[in-house]
C-alpha cells in the first residue's frame, strides 16, 4: 500500500488496551491511518452502512454476538472490503470456519505483529480483485481503456489475436519477464516456459483457443532474475460488442510460494506415507518375531507350573535352556526395538568421540561370547593396537553386537568368526566380520539393510531373526558419514564392511576415578554382607540366587530412602546393588546420600535401559560399577571378584 494513501479502518473491539496494542502495531508499521472503534453489533451495522472503510478488523468474542455474525453483516454490506479477525487462540477447526465463511485473514492478539503483513496482504489481494474486475469492464467499454486499466495491480495480463499470437501484454507482465513489449512480441513468452511444463501448457492453450472455453493452468515461467516461478493462469476468450472473436485474453497470478509450499507439503506427505508403510512393516515383523518365543516361554512355563513333578531334571534343564533361547531373543528384539524407536524420533544422542577400534569390539564381544561358546564357534580379531575412529561408542557398539551375533547366529557348530579392522584411504577405518556360516544368494543380499524387506530365515540352530538390527547397523554407519556393505555367497560364509572416520587428533578418555580409594583385597571378607536396592521383586530374586555363593546376609531395599535407612543401620554392608529407577528416590540420588557416610562400601549401578551419559552419571554419583540388566551371572561374578579377591 502507498505509504501517502489513507488507511481508513474499522476496528470491532471490545478491549481498549487490546485496540491500543492495534493502533500502536499500525503506527510501526508506517501505516497512514484512521481508525474507527465500535463495540456493540449495532454500532458495527451503523458504521458499515454511514461509512467507506478499506479493511475490518474484528475481534472474536463481542458483547452479545461473534465474528461469524460481523463477518455476515459485512458480507451483506460491503462484500469487496477484507476482513481479518483479530482474537486469543480459538482453536484449528474454528479458523478454518471462519476463513470458509469468507474472512480472509486471522490473527492472534499474541502475535500483533504479524497484523501489518495480514493486512497488506488483505489490501494486495483486494487490488488483485478489483484490478481484475476493472479488466473485464474496460474489456467490454473499450480495448484502449482496457490497456490503460490493466497495467494497474499485481496481475500479469496478455492478449492474443485470432492467429493465436500474443499481441499485448502489460506492465505488470514485463515487469515480471524483465523484457521490454517488442522484445517480448518478438521472442515470444512460450519459449521462456520451463521446459517440463512447455508442452502441457501450449496443448492446454490451443484445445481451448479451438473450443472458445476457458481455461485454468499452472505452469513455470522465467522470471527476470533468471529463476524460474509458478504463475497460475487463466484464459478466456474475447469478442467484440458485436460477438466477433477477437482472440484470447490471459490473467495471471505469480503463486510460487504457495506452490513452493504445497510441493513442500506434498513431499511431507510422502514422507508420512513411506514412514506409515514402515511402521506398518515394523509392526508386522515384530508381531511374527514376538509369537514364536512367547509361545516356548508360555508353553514352558505352563508344563512347569501344572506337571514339573512328571519330568526329570534332565528334561528340566533342557526345557529350561530352551526357554532361556527365547528369552535372549526377545531381549535382543527389545533392545534394537528401543533404539530404532530412539533413532526415528531423533531422541538417541550422537556425541563422537576418538577411541580405540580394538578396546570397543573386545568390550562388546564379551556380550556374545557365551552364544558362541555354546556353538563352539571361534571368534577371532585382527586389529592394530594404536588403530582409532572418531565415533559414538554407543552406536559403533550395537553396531559390532548386531553384525557380530548374526555371524555367530547363522554360523554352525564349530565354526569361525573373525572381526578385522584396517585404515584405508580418505581417513577411514575399514572393519570387517568374516563368517564361516550359510552365506546368501543375491536375491537375499539385496533385501538387506530394507525394513520393507522380510528375509524371513533363522540361525543354524534356529535362533529367530528380524532383520531390525541390521536396519539400525545401517542408520548408525551413514550418521557417521560411513558405508556398509556385504559379501556372500551360498554355503561359503558372508563378510560384512563398514567404514567410519578417523580423527588426527587423538583425545583422551575422561578417567573417572572411584571415590573409593584403598587396597580392597586386605579388607574385603570372602563372604559378603549385601543390599539390594531394586523395586523389582522379581530382579530382586533373581540377583539373591546369583549372589548366594558370596553371601553371608543378603539386605532388601524397594526404594532409595529405605537404601540409604538400611546403610545408616548397617555400617558393615560390603556390597549394594543399586537400581537406578526405584520410587520415592532414584538410584543416583541414594548413592550419593551414602557416600555422606560410608565411603568404603562398593556400590554397582543396574539399569534396564542404557542412556547415553548414564555410565558417567553412575560414576560421577559415586557408583563403582555400572552393569545393564538383564546381565549374565558370570560377568557379575566376574565384576564382584575384581572387587573383593574372590
Amino acid at each position: 500500500m502507498s505509504a501517502n494513501k489513507l488507511l481508513n479502518v474499522l476496528s470491532l473491539e471490545d478491549s481498549v488496551k487490546d485496540f491500543e496494542l492495534i493502533c500502536t502495531q499500525l503506527t510501526k508499521a508506517e501505516f497512514n491511518f484512521n481508525i474507527t472503534r465500535v463495540e456493540t453489533e449495532n454500532d458495527f451495522v451503523t458504521a458499515l452502512n454511514n461509512t467507506e472503510y478499506d479493511i475490518i478488523l474484528a475481534g472474536f468474542k463481542l458483547p452479545g454476538f461473534d465474528a461469524f455474525k460481523a463477518l455476515q453483516h459485512s458480507i451483506d454490506i460491503c462484500p469487496d472490503v477484507p476482513f481479518i479477525c483479530v482474537s486469543g487462540v480459538i482453536g484449528e477447526e474454528t479458523t478454518i470456519e471462519l476463513i470458509k465463511a469468507g474472512a480472509l485473514d486471522y490473527v492472534i492478539k499474541d502475535r500483533l505483529r504479524r497484523l501489518p503483513f495480514a493486512i497488506n496482504r488483505a489490501l494486495e489481494d483486494a487490488s488483485r480483485k478489483d484490478a481484475h474486475k476493472l479488466a473485464e469492464r474496460a474489456l467490454m467499454e473499450s480495448e484502449q481503456n482496457y490497456r490503460t486499466l490493466s497495467d494497474s495491480g499485481q496481475t500479469l495480463i496478455w492478449a492474443s489475436g485470432t492467429d493465436t499470437y500474443c499481441n499485448y501484454f502489460n506492465s505488470v507482465w514485463l515487469d515480471f519477464r524483465g523484457e521490454t513489449f517488442y522484445q517480448e512480441i518478438e521472442n515470444g513468452f512460450s519459449n521462456f516456459v520451463h521446459l517440463d511444463d512447455k508442452k502441457q501448457r501450449m496443448d492446454v492453450y490451443l484445445q481451448a483457443f479451438q473450443e472458445r472455453e476457458k481455461y485454468r493452468i499452472e505452469y513455470r515461467l522465467l522470471y527476470h532474475d533468471g529463476e524460474y516461478r509458478w504463475i497460475e493462469e487463466h484464459g478466456s476468450p474475447r469478442y467484440s460488442s458485436t460477438g466477433e472473436f477477437l482472440g484470447f485474453i490471459g490473467q495471471c497470478q505469480d503463486i510460487n510460494e504457495r506452490k513452493q509450499a504445497e510441493l513442500a507439503l506434498q513431499l511431507k506427505n510422502e514422507e508420512l506415507q513411506k514412514v506409515n508403510a514402515e511402521k506398518d512393516k515394523f509392526f508386522a515383523i515384530l508381531a511374527h518375531d514376538l509369537r514364536s518365543p512367547f509361545n516356548t516361554l508360555l508353553g514352558f512355563t505352563q508344563i512347569m507350573v501344572e506337571d514339573l513333578s512328571e519330568f526329570q531334571p534332565e528334561d528340566i534343564k533342557k526345557m529350561a535352556q530352551a526357554m532361556r533361547t527365547s528369552a535372549k531373543g526377545l531381549y535382543s528384539l527389545l533392545e534394537n526395538l528401543l533404539v530404532w524407536s530412539g533413532s526415528q524420533r531423533g531422541t538417541n544422542r550422537f556425541d563422537p568421540v576418538q577411541f580405540s577400534v580394538k578396546d570397543i569390539i573386545l568390550e562388546n564381544l564379551k556380550l556374545i561370547n557365551e552364544s558362541a561358546h555354546l556353538k563352539d564357534i571361534e571368534i577371532s580379531i585382527n586389529i592394530p593396537d594404536d588403530l582409532q575412529v572418531f565415533a559414538d561408542e554407543n552406536m559403533i557398539g550395537s553396531t559390532i553386537r548386531n553384525l557380530v551375533s548374526n555371524a555367530v547366529k547363522f554360523t554352525p557348530k564349530t565354526g569361525k568368526v573373525t572381526v578385522e579392522a584396517k585404515s584405508v584411504p580418505g581417513n577411514l577405518v575399514e572393519i570387517s566380520i568374516r563368517d564361516s556360516g550359510m552365506g546368501m544368494s543375491e536375491a537375499m543380499r539385496n533385501k538387506l539393510f530394507k525394513l520393507n524387506e522380510n528375509i524371513g530365515r533363522h540361525g543354524t540352530e534356529g535362533e529367530p531373526t528380524s532383520g531390525l538390527g541390521l536396519i539400525l547397523c545401517k542408520d548408525f554407519i551413514e550418521k557417521h558419514g560411513g558405508k556398509i556393505w556385504v559379501k556372500s555367497q551360498v554355503n561359503s560364509g558372508s563378510t560384512f564392511y563398514f567404514t567410519l572416520p578417523s580423527h588426527t587428533e587423538v583425545n583422551k578418555k575422561t578417567i573417572l576415578v572411584s571415590p573409593v580409594s584403598g587396597n580392597a583385597k586386605n579388607i574385603i571378607p570372602r563372604k559378603l554382607k549385601i543390599l539390594i536396592a531394586d523395586d523389582d521383586e522379581a530382579s530382586e530374586m533373581l540377583i539373591s540366587i546369583a549372589l548366594k555363593a558370596f553371601s553371608r546376609e543378603i539386605l532388601i531395599a524397594r526404594t532409595g530412602i529405605e537404601a540409604v535407612e538400611v546403610c545408616r543401620e548397617n555400617p558393615d554392608i560390603d556390597l549394594i546393588l543399586m537400581d537406578f529407577k526405584m520410587p520415592l528416590m532414584d538410584g543416583y540420588e541414594a548413592t550419593r546420600f551414602i557416600r555422606q557416610f560410608n565411603t568404603s562400601v562398593k556400590i554397582i549401578a543396574q539399569t534396564a535401559f542404557e542412556k547415553s551419559g548414564d555410565y558417567q552419571m553412575a560414576r560421577e554419583a559415586g557408583c563403582n560399577e555400572y552393569i545393564l540388566k538383564p546381565f549374565n551371572r558370570d560377568s557379575l561374578k566376574k565384576m564382584i571378584g575384581t572387587h573383593f579377591g574372590i
